[in-house]
């Protein structure tokens, strides 16, 4: 079946050539767009500055008219600001194999903070190289990403994506592949902007502004660019006012005796807690809740009703979950560069960033489930009437759940400050040979508070208040034995009872700092020194030596017991360890480039590459990665390409080293009991006996670049990787779904109280046995003149898309399931269109990103959620440009992202995926250029 859907692509991709013949002028069309994967032409010279005349090779060999048979996607500058205008990371997500990239947006807990992690392939952003320059940058932690929203949108004269086989030339982790940010370092003059936007929903209000400057000096000798970026959004902490999040629709458990375990439904709220509380136990007192005031009044049951959920009824709508983080980010970059002489050049450049993240963890703090709050009868606050219904059924305590509205919610703030220095030579020796050399040092210090946390002990003690029988006022009973212990009683019936005495005693800012320092020093050579009977011998050859390491600091309260969970972390959610790591890693790689054949038979020309890279990791030992390639050149429209290589990750410092980081999960499905529980507890935790994951990739695919139509390319290309040993964190539903289905390794990572009730899932990075991928890539481009429109229109049409035909994990002892065609992981489609008209002084940019629909989870069983498929989302960007020409050059626009406001399926919210889940936007700006 995939190899029928392959070869529709590319019977696809030649019929779109001859329809767009159409297209063809008889004047002469421009050359093709920098962003095909198409070559270059052979006469391009190097780029030193705008869009053209790039030439791309996916190589660390200096490009000098050959193609590398490794599949290349590259973006302009240009195509990246109109395809979205705020920050770069966002704008990458438009291609469709970054498009389940992590951003501010959509953030839902406190493992992302907020960041821009680019993740090829949805293989992971540890599994994606990304390249400053073609040079490491820092990681944020020890989990190994690295923040694009630290990177000089400005001064991005394109970004080039390879995709598969980049390990041995590139370097470690770069299993799915390499995102390779190029700066423009020969930028002269003076050019900045200013914009603003906010969502059609009068949300989420954003201010960007840039200014870069470079001039040479020492006549000519040297250079100097400096740039500097302001970004800030408000972000928008509830979904609630978003239609999708008002319909509350998910999968909830079903009474016993139905058909499924879960259905699909609407209107869902909770069933077992409520603002100002609600009485779930004993039987004979359940369904009391209480009003503002801590008056008891009746709390109305909906339908299909279970522990924890329900449909319609009086209860609270668990939409919590925030929907763009806060983003404040102040980033300055610096180049000099200095022609010692013709041969010679020394440089040095330095990084500082200052991004900060906020946003509101995603729920209320809460008593539910596990750690729903019991009352005795002679609690000071309990009304009357209903101490009296106690009297009357004979028990002395009730289980109240509670949400904690008169609490404020936990925010999340996070602060990166990083600094970064690089001081390196470069040149040039005999036969042409070109060398570099370089040292970074960089350090990263990160903030990480989750202030107004629970305490969860605190609130316990807080909320049994008795009166105190020697002085008759209200205290905690804890005190009563033990009165310097600080508690302060809080009244948990009804709202806003809470003092300030109180908040400060129950709540508290659960705080950790990480340093993180990397340290990096790089020499290679390259060039075509000799020449063989079909053309330069390339090569490039390079060792590089890094360190890298961390050390975290925590408050005590995050080490210190909880009696509430048993288990360390007095926090509600958080509770970082204080923990340390590190690890240093030598490489030294070769690279070559063979012409095989010229001008033969069929054989236009036919190129062999090839790379070696051999990695020593402190931690784990050497391990080898290669590549090997053929590009085949059949006649000058027709070019054929192929890969197989072996790529290489190792385990990052947090899967190594982490202690264990907790989170709460609100509701969690437990298939084994056929309930979804409330309040899991889950604990992430390092293993410092990983392995490096090894990666077998093979691409095959063609380039056409038909000669009657200038200007038009197309590429149609397959990928299939095989992981081994994959490096992974399992998820709390995905460990229970394989314990369910006898894999004891999961089962032993589960923990349930005596009444078999779930209370902890440890996660826990692992080796598992397999990963497998495997899907169809293409991308077709126009670029010409459009006399018919105007005698100046020129045309740009652009159309990218990704095909996945397989992705599955493979575990021991657990069935396999392939999640291809499911929603928030592997939709089979993804694609962008891009279309761009330059008439005069004006511009106008559309776009369409469609994202493919599927099944909601292809895990579940046809006893536990009946299967049910999603339609997937169109959605269409536009952008207007007026330039104005003169000495200083000034360019108006306006850009509106999501123009029909197209939303997410309310059923499919939760579900992380790369759906728009915030709306229309609009964005207005002005930039000059002089």
């Amino acid at each position: 079946m995939f190899y029928r859907t392959a070869m529709l692509g590319g019977a696809s991709a030649l019929a779109l050539t001859i329809s767009a013949s159409a297209l063809a002028q008889t004047t002469p069309a421009e050359p093709a767009p920098t962003g095909q994967q198409a070559p270059a032409p052979e006469t391009a010279p190097a780029s030193t500055g705008g869009d053209e005349g790039i030439v791309v090779t996916g190589s660390r060999i200096p490009a000098n008219g050959f193609s590398a048979p490794t599949p290349v996607t590259v973006s302009s500058a240009a195509q990246l600001s109109a395809a979205s205008p705020t920050t770069i990371g966002d704008a990458l997500r438009q291609l469709p194999a970054l498009s389940a990239s992590a951003g501010p947006r959509g953030a839902q807990t406190s493992s992302g903070q907020g960041g821009a992690y680019l993740n090829l392939r949805n293989l992971g952003s540890t599994r994606t190289l990304t390249l400053f320059d073609g040079k490491r940058f820092i990681p944020n932690d020890g989990s190994g990403q690295v923040d694009t929203n630290l990177f000089p949108q400005a001064l991005v004269e394109r970004v080039e994506v390879v995709t598969g086989g980049a390990s041995a030339a590139y370097g470690s982790d770069a299993v799915a592949g390499v995102v390779n940010f190029i700066i423009n370092k020969k930028f002269t003059g003076l050019t900045g902007g200013v914009q603003g936007g906010v969502t059609t929903y009068g949300d989420n209000p954003e201010r960007k502004a840039d200014l870069s400057y470079g001039t040479k000096f020492a006549g000519g000798r040297g250079h100097f660019i400096v740039s500097g970026e302001y970004f800030h959004n408000d972000g928008v902490d509830d979904r609630v006012n978003r239609p999708y999040s008002a319909a509350s629709c998910q999968p909830i458990s079903l009474p016993s005796g139905s058909a499924t375990a879960r259905d699909f439904a609407c209107n869902v709220r909770v069933s077992n807690a409520a603002f100002g509380g609600l009485i779930t136990g004993p039987t004979a007192l359940r369904g009391t809740t209480f009003d503002a005031n801590g008056n008891p009044v009746p709390f109305t049951y909906g339908s299909q009703v279970t522990g924890s959920t329900m449909v319609g009824g009086s209860g609270v709508n668990p939409q919590f979950a925030p929907l763009v983080a806060k983003l404040d980010k102040k980033i300055l970059y610096t180049r000099a560069s200095f022609d010692v002489n013709d041969n010679l050049t020394v440089f040095a450049e330095g990084n500082y960033g200052d991004v900060f993240n906020e946003y509101q963890v995603g729920s209320y703090s809460n008593q539910i489930g596990s750690t729903a709050l019991t009352l005795r009868n002679d609690n000071a606050y309990m009304p009357a009437a209903l101490r009296a219904q106690m009297a009357t059924a004979g028990v002395s305590t009730v289980t109240m759940g509670r949400y904690d509205l008169d609490l404020p919610r936990t925010d999340v703030n996070v602060r990166q400050r990083t600094l970064r220095g690089v001081f390196g030579a470069e040149g040039s020796v005999f036969s042409g040979l070109k060398w570099n050399v370089y040292g970074e040092i960089s350090r990263n210090k990160r903030n990480l508070d989750l202030k107004n946390d629970l305490i969860q002990a605190n609130y316990v003690n807080a909320a049994d208040a008795v009166v105190s029988p020697s002085t008759g006022q209200i205290v905690c009973r804890s005190s009563l034995t033990n009165p310097g212990n600080g508690c302060v009683p809080v009244n948990v019936f009804g709202t806003n009872q809470v003092s300030n005495a109180a908040l400060n005693y129950v709540t508290g800012t659960n705080s950790s700092v990480q340093v993180f320092h990397e340290y990096v020093a790089s020499a290679s050579v390259a060039g075509k020194p000799v020449k063989l009977w079909a053309g330069d011998l390339g090569f490039a050859a390079g060792v590089e030596y890094r360190k890298q390491d961390f050390n975290q600091t925590v408050d005590a309260l995050s080490e210190a017991f909880n009696p509430i969970t048993n288990a360390d972390g007095a926090y509600r959610v958080g509770n970082a360890k204080a923990q340390r790591g590190a690890v240093n890693v030598k490489e030294a790689f070769l690279e070559l480039e063979v012409p095989l054949l010229r001008d033969v038979t069929l054989f236009k020309s036919l190129d062999f590459n090839g790379a070696v890279r051999r990695t020593d990791y402190s931690t784990s030992g050497a391990v080898t990665a290669w590549k090997a390639g053929l590009s085949w050149q059949i006649v000058s429209d027709l070019r054929l390409r192929g890969t197989r290589s072996r790529d290489i990750r190792a385990p990052s410092l947090y899967e190594l080293y982490q202690r264990g980081t907790s989170a709460y999960n609100g509701q969690l499905f437990d298939p084994l009991t056929g309930t979804t529980a409330s309040n899991v507890r889950t604990l992430t935790l390092g293993n410092a006996n990983l392995r490096p994951e090894m990666a077998d990739t093979t691409t095959f695919g063609f380039i056409y670049s038909p000669s009657f139509l200038r200007g038009f390319n197309a590429s149609v290309d397959v990928y299939d990787i095989n992981i081994k040993g994959a490096i992974t964190s399992l998820s709390a539903a995905q460990e229970l779904l394989d314990c369910s289905n006898g894999s004891a390794a999961s089962c032993a990572l589960i923990q349930r109280n005596a009444a078999g009730t779930l209370t902890q899932v440890n996660i826990v990075t692992q080796n598992l046995a397999a990963f497998k991928t495997r899907g169809l890539d293409f991308e077709l481009g126009y670029r010409g003149n459009a006399r018919w429109l105007a005698n100046d229109a020129k045309l740009s049409l652009r159309l990218l898309g990704n095909y996945i035909d397989r992705y599955m994990q493979i575990t021991p002892g657990v069935k396999p399931v392939d999640l291809a065609g499911q929603i928030g992981v592997a939709p089979h489609w993804r694609m962008t269109q891009q279309t761009n008209l330059d008439i005069g002084n004006f511009s106008l940019f559309a776009q369409g990103r469609f994202i493919g629909g599927g099944f909601y989870d292809k895990t579940t069983a046809a006893t536990d959620l009946p299967q049910r498929s999603f339609h997937g989302q169109l959605l269409v960007d536009t952008r207007l440009t007026a330039r104005i020409p003169g000495a200083v050059k000034w360019e108006t626009y306006l850009s509106i992202t999501n123009l029909f406001n197209q939303m997410v399926n309310p059923y499919v919210v939760n579900v992380q995926n790369d759906f728009d889940t915030i709306g229309r936007t609009y964005r207005v700006g002005v930039r000059f250029t002089y």
